[in-house]
C-alpha cells in the first residue's frame, strides 16, 4: 500500500490525456450552467462514475496480483510489473496512446459507443453516472498504465482502491473541461507527454526496487516467507 500515492498522481498528470477521450463527451451535453446546483451534481455523477469503473477493473486485476501473491511470488510480481510498464514506454516511444485497438474487445467497445450515444440524449443526474461508467471501459494507455501499476497492490481491495484513487486524481482537469470548454485545448499538452512517462518510469523502478526484497524500510522491506512485510527484526 505504499504505493498509493502514485496512483492519484497517475490520474493527476495524465489528466491532459482524458481530454481526449473523455472531456468530449461533456462539451457535447448541454452545460446549463445557470442552474449550478444541477450542474455540480451531473459532473460529479460522470466522474465518480468513471472511478467507479476503474476500481472495478482494478478489483479484476487484483484477482490475478493476489493469486500471484498466495503462491508465493510477491516480490517478483512487482519486479515483473516494473519491467512491464518499461518495456511499454520502449514500444510506444515514449507516447501513451490515447486509446487500443484490441480486436477481442472491439464488439465490446462498439456497444459501449453505442450506448454512450444514447446517454448523450438526456442529461440528468443518472444518464451522466452511466456515461462515465460505461466511458471507463474505453481503452485507454493511461488506464492500462495505471492497472500495470495496480497489480502490484497484490490484493483485491488494494488494486481497487489504487484504480479508485486514480480516478479521483483527474476529477480536476476533468471538472476544468467541463467549466471552461474548449478553451482547455488551448492549454500546452506539452507538460503532459513530457512529464507522464517520466513519471511511469519512476513508478517502475520504484516497483523494481521494491521487489528486489533489499531490507530497505518503505521502499524494499523485507518480505518474510509468507509475503508478510517485516519491519524490523529484533535479535
Amino acid at each position: 500500500m505504499l504505493l498509493l500515492w502514485t496512483g492519484f498522481l497517475f490520474g493527476l498528470l495524465g489528466s491532459m490525456h482524458c481530454l481526449g477521450m473523455c472531456a468530449p463527451l461533456i462539451w457535447a451535453l448541454p452545460q446549463q450552467k445557470d442552474k449550478r446546483a444541477a450542474w455540480w451534481r451531473n459532473k460529479l455523477a460522470y466522474n465518480l462514475g468513471r472511478a467507479s469503473t476503474y476500481a472495478m477493473l482494478g478489483l479484476i486485476i487484483g484477482l490475478v496480483g493476489e493469486t500471484i501473491s498466495f503462491v508465493g511470488f510477491q516480490q517478483y510480481l512487482s519486479i515483473g510489473t516494473g519491467v512491464l510498464m518499461i518495456l511499454f514506454l520502449l514500444f510506444t516511444r515514449g507516447r501513451i496512446p490515447q486509446s487500443f485497438s484490441v480486436k477481442p474487445l472491439n464488439k465490446l467497445v462498439l456497444k459501449v459507443k453505442m450506448r454512450l450515444g444514447k446517454l448523450l440524449q438526456g442529461n440528468t443526474f443518472k444518464s451522466n453516472a452511466l456515461m462515465g461508467l460505461y466511458n471507463g471501459l474505453l481503452p485507454c494507455g493511461l488506464v492500462y498504465m495505471a492497472l500495470l501499476a495496480s497489480l502490484s497492490m497484490s490484493s483485491l481491495g488494494g488494486s481497487a482502491l489504487y484504480m479508485l484513487v486514480f480516478g479521483l486524481g483527474t476529477f480536476p482537469m476533468m471538472l476544468a473541461a467541463a467549466f471552461f470548454g474548449n478553451t482547455v485545448k488551448q492549454w500546452n499538452q506539452k507538460v503532459f507527454s513530457r512529464w507522464v512517462p517520466r513519471f511511469i518510469l519512476l513508478v517502475a523502478a520504484l516497483l523494481i526496487f521494491r521487489g528486489l526484497n533489499l531490507g530497505v524500510p518503505y521502499l524494499s522491506p523485507k518480505l518474510s516467507a509468507n509475503n508478510d512485510i517485516v519491519v524490523c527484526e529484533t535479535p
